[in-house]
C-alpha cells in the first residue's frame, strides 16, 4: 500500500471511530454534559479508577482481535469493529488523563466553559460534578488517582467507625 492509499484509509478510518463514538455516546454515557458518564457510573459502583473501567472494556475487544489474529475468524463482531471500538476508547483514555491533567479545564480563552464552570461552582468555590464529589475531589494534577480513592476510602472507613461529625 502506497502513502496516498494510507491516508485515505487512515481518513475512512477516523470517520469511522467518530460515528462509533457519536453512537457510544448516546447509547452508553446518556449524558451530553459527561461523556464519562457510563465509566463515572462503574467506577463509583465498584470503587475503582474509571480508566481501570475503561481498560476492561476495552480489553475485551482486545482478546477478541487476538482471537482473530490466532486465525479465529468467526466472531459475532466484526474485527474491523473491535479495532474501532479500541480506537474510541484509546481516545477517551486520552481525553480522562488531558482532564485529570486539567488540560481541557484550563483552556482560559475559552469564555464558553468559564460561564459553564461559574454556573456549577458551589458557596466555597469548588465545581459540583456529582452527588457527592466536586471537581477538586476528582482532579489532582500531581498525584495518582489510585492514592486519591484510598485516601478517601480510609477517610470514610473512619467516620464509620467514628461516627459522622456533629
Amino acid at each position: 500500500m502506497n502513502q496516498s492509499d494510507m491516508s485515505k484509509v487512515m481518513d475512512r478510518i477516523l470517520k469511522e471511530v467518530a460515528s462509533m463514538r457519536n453512537a457510544g455516546q448516546a447509547e452508553y454515557a446518556h449524558d451530553d454534559d459527561d461523556v464519562f458518564a457510563n465509566f463515572n457510573r462503574i467506577s463509583n459502583l465498584l470503587d475503582v479508577d474509571r480508566k481501570k473501567v475503561l481498560m476492561t472494556y476495552m480489553l475485551k475487544h482486545v482478546d477478541g482481535i487476538a482471537a482473530y489474529v490466532k486465525g479465529h475468524e468467526s466472531q459475532r463482531e466484526n474485527v474491523t469493529g473491535r479495532i474501532t471500538d479500541c480506537v474510541v476508547y484509546l481516545m477517551l483514555l486520552w481525553a480522562m488523563i488531558e482532564e485529570e491533567n486539567g488540560v481541557v479545564y484550563r483552556e482560559e480563552n475559552n469564555p464558553s466553559m468559564h460561564s459553564m464552570w461559574d454556573k456549577l461552582k458551589t458557596e466555597d468555590g469548588s465545581v459540583l460534578t456529582d452527588k457527592r464529589r466536586t471537581l477538586d475531589d476528582r482532579i489532582h494534577s500531581e498525584s495518582d488517582m489510585s492514592q486519591v480513592r484510598q485516601a478517601g476510602a480510609r477517610i470514610e472507613r473512619a467516620i464509620k467507625e467514628v461516627g459522622e461529625p456533629t
